[in-house]
């Protein structure tokens, strides 16, 4: 009998994991990445420190110094090149932000997303 009792049990179990529905992405809280600059974005966690909008208000950003970068101010983003996000992204800068081992394409794909958040 326990062995019969036992075998249902699992066999409910079993049966309620196959009908596991899938959700729809678009019930998540946050959309889905549009592109692969904002994939690598939110892989490296520069939320934290940036924000998610990218406006220097991440959680950790109250006890950092230098502040973090506004990447939506348009005015800010105008005095920054290319070439020194790439830099600051591939070897740091100061204490705060480290250095990533991104190859040059990721790093061309992240600057275009920086870009972006101040448009």
């Amino acid at each position: 009998m326990k062995k019969i009792v036992l075998g249902m049990a699992v066999m409910v179990f079993f049966g309620a994991c196959a009908k596991k529905e899938v959700r729809d992405h678009r019930a998540l809280p946050e959309p889905l990445p549009e592109s692969s600059g904002e994939l690598l974005y939110l892989d490296a966690k520069c939320p934290v420190c940036h924000g998610y909008q990218g406006s220097g208000d991440g959680f950790l950003s109250a006890g950092l110094e230098p502040k973090p970068a506004d990447f939506t101010s348009p005015e800010a983003m105008s005095q920054v090149s290319d070439t020194q996000m790439e830099n600051a992204i591939r070897r740091g800068k100061g204490s705060s932000m480290p250095a990533y081992g991104f190859t040059d394409r990721q790093i061309s794909d992240l600057v275009k997303y920086i870009r972006s958040l101040s448009r």
